[in-house]
């Protein structure tokens, strides 16, 4: 992945320079060497900030609702499950295709950054990462690592969409695809559970919520101008008198995003206190696959999320 980082810089630079860009979003090393920032790029000069090593896991694409009014064009840097994301928002008319740019990170795995700060120095600066058989040998300034398959984030592990799927400059050669696909694992371990131990389960994970709004900020399928859970009026809480306020919060959000959810991860990867609540949308996401044979959401730009619209063939009784 460093070898993309001197023609990424480049072509920030030129975009930058010919004024086709008034704007780079992009990666940024961070305070320690597990970890990268967003950073916001204006002047040509400043193109030497951009980083891509197996610690970009954010996705920056939500940046893009913040910024939908900026007055020239932004160039973005996305992998490919981040620009499922960008199809997303341009379905949901929130973003302007022709004041987009998009760079296309075909990425080949991305490391936990928690899993790795528990064995790279954290003072230490990151030189070069290269993809081995079976992880990435990491070169610091402070030693070397050899970091196997374990340290990869999980849902790069099952990931079947390395290249991005829209762009405007793809930066580096195409990947070749995991051909294995997602087995849904994760939530089959869970769906598989009785009833009670199922209840019991969510019931743990739920009563640790702090109710920070992490996973909704950060989640690129949450663009309403206002969310139902920022609303005094009606109390979506007292509505939900059965369960508790934390659980009604979850359930609600992952139905909100159901059919929109791209299965980028970030609302897990954000939550302070390790909730897997990326589980509950891949719950519906599997639902969404098997019964109307759907891709991910965001594939595409031109399919018509499978919840909003309906054919007479649909298996549902009510049609």
């Amino acid at each position: 992945m460093i070898a993309i980082e001197a023609e990424l810089k480049k072509a920030a630079a030129d975009l930058l320079s010919s004024g086709e860009a008034q704007m780079v979003l992009g990666f940024g090393p961070g305070s320690e060497a597990t970890r990268t920032t967003p950073v916001f790029i204006t002047g040509a000069g400043d193109t030497e900030k951009l980083v891509f090593n197996p610690f970009c896991v954010n996705n920056l694409v939500k940046y893009l609702i913040d910024l939908k009014d900026y007055p020239g064009k932004i160039a973005i840097c996305v992998k490919g499950c981040d620009s499922r994301a960008v199809n997303r928002l341009l379905q949901d008319k929130q973003v302007d295709r022709n004041k987009v740019f998009i760079l296309g990170l075909p990425c080949p795995g991305l490391l936990d950054p928690e899993k790795a700060e528990a064995v790279i120095d954290p003072s230490a600066r990151l030189l070069t990462a290269e993809m081995e058989k079976d992880g990435v040998k990491i070169t610091t300034d402070r030693g070397n690592y050899s970091l196997p398959a374990g340290f990869f984030m999980d849902k790069c592990r099952r990931c079947a969409g390395r290249n991005p799927v829209v762009y405007d400059r793809l930066v580096g050669q195409p990947l070749r695809e995991n051909e294995t696909g997602d087995d849904f694992a994760d939530v089959k371990n869970i769906e598989e559970l009785p009833p009670e131990e199922k209840n019991a389960y969510w019931d743990r994970q739920f009563s640790r919520c702090l109710r920070c709004y992490a996973c909704r900020n950060v989640c690129p399928a949450c663009s309403c101008r206002e969310c139902v859970f920022d609303r005094a009026e009606p109390g979506w809480v007292a509505r939900a008198s059965n369960l508790s306020n934390n659980t009604a919060f979850h359930l609600v959000r992952a139905f909100h995003v159901a059919g929109r959810c791209v299965d980028c991860g970030e609302c897990q990867r954000v939550c302070p206190v390790h909730i897997p609540v990326g589980i509950l949308n891949r719950k519906i996401l599997m639902d969404i696959k098997q019964m109307y044979d759907e891709p991910t959401p965001g594939i595409s730009p031109d399919r018509t999320p499978v919840l909003g619209g309906f054919h007479t063939g649909d298996p549902d009784e009510f049609m």
